[in-house]
């Protein structure tokens, strides 16, 4: 219960959903935040903030690959 208000507390701000449905329609592979940055035209600061407020409420992973971070919905946690 108390992720589920945690995850639709994240959701609630127009941002962090607009982030959260790019990484679901992005898929497993997710997508590195320069990419989402630029689609979503959020600056750096700003998408940094969002993602992050996403990885607390366990909707967002991220992964390394060399010296990007790729993000993506975290499927794992959202159904267990």
């Amino acid at each position: 219960m108390e992720h589920a208000v945690d995850a639709l507390g994240a959701l609630a701000q127009d941002t962090r959903l607009a982030v959260f449905r790019h990484l679901v329609e992005a898929g497993h592979d997710g997508r590195r935040a320069g990419l989402i940055a630029d689609a979503l035209g959020l600056p750096n600061a700003t998408l940094s903030f969002h993602l992050s407020q996403l990885r607390q409420a366990g909707l967002v992973s991220a992964r390394r690959e060399g010296r990007r971070i790729i993000y993506a919905a975290d499927y794992a946690r959202m159904t267990a």
